[in-house]
């Protein structure tokens, strides 16, 4: 065990340290039932699952040899929300206000506190069910980070169009850059490898949702300071459409004036010095095209432009997804010897999304189904509801002509399950896991919606990532769509059907490991082949 009177300062590693608290609820995809349900929720419980989570992060804190003092960025993830829109504020302000009281006792005032709500948790080992209890709707997880580095957290103020989103990406990630130019005293600490994760509000329903467009001017701020050293930009939203609406971002500062927030329609983020050796895990697979490529043509006339398709070939667009739809559910019906589909309750779907407003994805067989637009970085995008005579999909498309190629696809819950399996190869392909180790995986909800709508109760994507990472400390959420995953500004927008994962590696293990190797080097082959043997490698 570290001796709390040896000072932190003279290292330079991270610790993670994950907690979950939840009810056992699956995902419901029945709106009568998932109302019920936050009506059953308070902010009296919403606070005693926050009790639980921070009792266990401080016990393995104090394991490690270490306090709440020592955490300098606590990164949180709700699912626990209320209805009405009231009930959701008071039950996110006492989850705040238990955070802030617990560390506000600390005596190193560096903590900052950034995250969102999301559509659900995928929770490693639940600390009220002491189980792993599978995906739920009612619960948070919390990140504790330490480090002897400082942190910088950034915020916006709002997205109201796609030229303000990019002046604000630029600001959010300067004023993160800011935040920790002021925490030191070093330039050493100026110049070193930083991590940006950057959590956003998604696209509401008859909102603009520029909210993507926050990646262009990340990228934009990296290119024109070099000495930020900016080295990987990740990030998530917290929801698309008719949801969005009832979900937050929380920020926080905790100094002389406490600062732990409710935002809402911004986006926050956390600059993260020093994850130069992670492992990264993407898996975009997740879809089935269907038929030929069509040319896509948008509305011009509507703003936000390329949200709204007008046209999809020489075809009114409501018909022509409709029919692509049906075709497929009948090819499909037949190779598993299943009724076959009614064409007309498609389109009664498409009518009622008309007449009603309704969302397309509330239907079973349309839920399944999206656009994929493979030239303007994104895997695919659901459309949310008939508007008019034109089909408005999830959130604007980049693009900058008013037609634009793409496909129909099919959500595919097989390979939702392969994806699984790739992303957690591919986190441990890198680095391999360590016991302090911390891994956050974000997997788009529509994946778990076209496992239940295939009927799957075992071997979902979420146990295969929970029985893989279960030794590990892992944090996985659902979200109803990702702003993006970005590698050194590679492909930044994925959306819609996206898995991704990252693992932050702790230096700790890695001198742990290297002084058992050098120890068992020793035992093998003796202290004379030991030294012969380090003399070697020091040649």
């Amino acid at each position: 065990m570290i001796r709390r009177s040896e000072s932190i300062s003279k290292r330079d590693f991270f610790l993670g340290f994950a907690a979950h608290a939840h009810t056992l609820n699956d995902v419901e995809i029945d709106p009568q039932r998932e109302l019920e349900l936050r009506r059953r929720n308070s902010p009296e419980e919403a606070q005693k699952l926050v009790g639980l989570s921070l009792d266990k992060l401080e016990k393995d804190l104090l394991t490690s040899g270490h306090g709440l003092d020592d955490v300098r960025l606590l990164i949180l993830f709700v699912s626990y929300r209320g209805e009405p829109a009231e009930k959701d504020n008071l039950i996110c302000g006492s989850m705040l206000r238990a955070i802030e009281g617990r560390f506000r006792k600390s005596v190193a005032n560096q903590l900052r506190l950034v995250g969102h709500t999301t559509g659900g948790e995928l929770e490693n080992e639940d600390l009220v069910l002491k189980e792993i209890s599978g995906v739920g709707f009612n619960g948070l997880s919390l990140l504790a980070l330490v480090t002897d580095l400082p942190i910088g957290i950034g915020r916006t103020w709002g997205l109201r169009t796609a030229e303000q989103a990019g002046e604000q990406g630029i600001e959010l990630a300067r004023d993160a850059w800011v935040d920790f130019g002021q925490q030191t005293t070093s330039k050493e600490h100026l110049h070193m490898r930083k991590t940006l994760l950057v959590l956003t509000q998604g696209s509401k329903v008859d909102t603009p949702g520029y909210e993507h467009f926050l990646a262009e001017g990340l990228a934009n701020f990296m290119g024109s300071n070099r000495e930020a050293r900016i080295m990987n930009v990740i990030g998530g939203s917290s929801g698309d459409g008719l949801n969005a609406i009832l979900l937050h971002q929380f920020y926080g500062r905790l100094k002389e004036q406490p600062q732990f927030k409710v935002l809402d329609g911004e986006a926050v983020c956390a600059l993260i010095p020093n994850l130069c050796e992670i492992s990264i895990g993407l898996d975009v697979n997740a879809i089935t095209k269907i038929g030929r490529q069509h040319t896509f043509h948008f509305n011009s006339d509507k703003e936000p432009h390329y949200k709204y398709v007008k046209r999809i070939g020489n075809e009114d667009p409501c018909t022509k997804y409709a029919e692509a739809i049906y075709e497929n559910e009948v090819q499909l019906s037949k190779e598993k010897n299943l009724p076959l589909v009614d064409k007309e309750v498609i389109l009664e779907a498409m009518r009622l999304s008309r007449a009603q407003k309704r969302l397309l994805i509330f239907n079973p067989v349309v839920a399944r189904y999206a656009c994929a637009f493979p030239f303007g970085n994104y895997t695919c995008v659901a459309p949310v509801r008939v508007a008019g005579e034109d089909i408005e999909l999830i959130l604007p498309v980049r693009s900058y002509t008013p037609e634009m190629p793409g496909y129909f696809v099919m959500g595919d819950h097989g390979k939702v399950q392969k994806g699984a399996r790739r992303v957690y190869d591919m986190l441990r392909a890198d680095q391999s896991f360590g016991k302090n180790d911390a891994t956050i995986i974000v997997s788009c909800i529509n994946r778990r919606l076209v496992e239940l709508m295939a009927g799957c109760k075992s071997g979902t994507e979420a146990e295969i990532l929970k029985e893989g990472l279960s030794p590990t400390q892992m944090i996985g959420f659902l979200a109803y769509g990702e702003l993006s995953f970005t590698h050194l500004i590679q492909e930044p927008y994925f959306h819609a059907f996206s898995c991704w994962g990252i693992t932050m590696h702790s230096k700790t293990d890695a001198k742990e490991d290297a002084a058992k190797h050098l120890e068992k080097e020793k035992a093998d082959i003796g202290i004379r082949g030991w030294i012969r043997g380090k003399k070697g490698r020091s040649d």
